[in-house]
């Protein structure tokens, strides 16, 4: 992989060329309140424009300010459902995506989401032990009558179904700054308190920068909301190699590094307590039919060139499109491309918490693919997980005791640790002897029986004094929006 045989030189060759776009094209910033106070720290601001060229020396002395702050103990948090950084947990996948589209594949319907269709998901992750949180697979686009939701209302009524069916909330959309203030309700609810919601957010999520080198002004506001809240500020461009950036993959990372770089800049001098953290999900364009690829090689190449510059060069955790595919349907071609977006983000940046179940390029969310990729995650991550090698591992007096020929399956020491394997619901180790009866029953029939069972058992709501309080929450909305 590109990224693990990177040099030193390379690495700062591409920041130096960051620096010089940032300096010399600029980034527009839409967004005035940062205006003033980029024009005070020494950047050139076209008002009519709003274009903004930053000073290196800018640049570098947020980054050596970000530097200090994680040294004294800051966290960052990768707050969005589809991107993944370094986590402390081995693997805990994310069940996240806000698709348009559910893909039942047991049924073979594709429709857009119900309200149930929610409540599935959600259930399904509740009940996954690989699963470490849970914000909006779907968009609740039509209630349990079947009415459609109104718009304006999508992101609030998807929250606050999130809030009740699942006891790990994770990142939603945010559109604009009245739907944050009543999201941020309806977390502290969830979380209990807002000393716990601050502590471990939900129902926030990251803002996007429009390469090559735009930042909207929604998405300043929001993020400058989130900053005055204390709340993480993750910033996420979607640079697509062959349209929004050329095609190179040093060029693509270049245009990645320059806008989370000039965004990250514009929050700690406008905020400067802001909690600033950065991630990508880039793709290239396929020429024959002008489609994005999001698992392409070189897609995965530039993410994680880009986190390991972020590593190595600016000592900060950095995020990876880890949840967007292109299959879409689960099979061979989903777990194909998965298997090598899993593998490159483990060797590139360790434990990571990838997104699961989101397919079509991120508009599809199927729950078979979820209980598939939480497998293949899981599976993945005990093939890299680090090697124990002591007295207790090494086991030499078992080893003499059993001897030549012997055999270690009625060992007492075989019976407390054989559970330490990896054991797998989906793949068969059973030999049948008959073609036809291995065919029965393949990967997909098991992920569907799987689910089945969860939610056939499933039964988590929460209490109901909670639930009474974001229904309130969402009729206020229902005026406000």
């Amino acid at each position: 992989m590109v990224a693990n045989n990177m040099t030193l030189e390379q690495m700062e060759a591409m920041h130096e060329a960051a620096l010089h776009v940032l300096n010399k094209t600029g980034m527009r910033i839409c967004c005035d309140e940062f205006h003033g106070p980029l024009e005070s720290r020494g950047a050139k601001i076209d008002r009519n424009s709003g274009v903004v060229r930053f000073p290196s020396s800018l640049i570098e002395e947020i980054l050596e300010q970000i530097r200090k702050e994680i040294a004294n103990g800051y966290v960052q948090n990768i707050l969005n459902g589809v991107v993944s950084g370094r986590s402390d947990r081995p693997f805990a996948a994310k069940v996240g995506g806000a698709c348009i589209e559910y893909l039942d594949w047991e049924n073979k319907t594709l429709r857009q989401p119900t309200r149930q269709d929610l409540i599935n998901s959600l259930r399904l992750g509740e009940a996954l032990p690989g699963v470490g949180s849970v914000g909006n697979p779907v968009v609740c686009l039509y209630d349990d009558e079947g009415t459609a939701v109104d718009p304006k209302m999508q992101r609030i009524v998807t929250a606050a179904t999130v809030a009740k069916y699942t006891t790990k909330p994770g990142s939603t959309e945010v559109w604009n700054e009245q739907e944050l203030e009543l999201l941020m309700e309806i977390g502290i609810i969830a979380k209990g308190s807002k000393e716990a919601f601050l502590q471990n957010p939900c129902f926030v999520t990251a803002k996007e920068t429009i390469a090559p080198l735009l930042f909207p002004e929604e998405d300043g506001r929001i993020l400058l909301m989130l900053a005055r809240n204390d709340l993480p500020c993750t910033i996420v461009p979607m640079p697509m190699t062959g349209m929004s950036s050329p095609v190179t993959i040093a060029s693509n990372v270049v245009i990645t590094l320059a806008e989370v770089l000039g965004a990250m800049t514009a929050l700690k001098v406008t905020v400067p307590e802001a909690r600033v953290a950065g991630g990508v999900i880039s793709s290239t364009i396929d020429m024959r039919t002008m489609v994005a690829r999001f698992a392409s090689p070189e897609a995965i190449n530039q993410d994680m060139v880009a986190a390991k510059i972020f590593d190595k060069l600016y000592g900060q955790n950095f995020g990876v499109g880890s949840g967007y595919i292109d299959a879409r349907v689960p099979g061979p071609q989903s777990l194909f491309e998965k298997y090598a977006r899993m593998t490159a983000a483990i060797e590139t940046i360790g434990s990571y918490c990838p997104s699961v179940g989101i397919m079509a390029s991120g508009k599809r969310h199927c729950p078979e693919e979820v209980i598939l990729e939480v497998e293949l995650g899981q599976h993945i991550t005990q093939c890299f997980a680090p090697l124990d090698v002591s007295e207790d591992t090494l086991c030499l007096d078992l080893i003499d005791e059993v001897g030549i020929s012997g055999n270690f399956i009625g060992e007492e020491h075989t019976v407390l640790n054989f559970r330490e394997l990896f054991q797998s619901d989906l793949i068969i180790a059973k030999e049948y002897n008959n073609l036809d009866a291995e065919r029965e029953k393949d990967i997909i029939d098991l992920a569907i029986e799987k689910k089945k069972k969860i939610l056939a058992e499933a039964d988590y709501e929460i209490d109901a004094d909670k639930a009474k309080a974001i229904d309130e929450v969402v009729k206020k909305a229902e005026g406000i929006l």
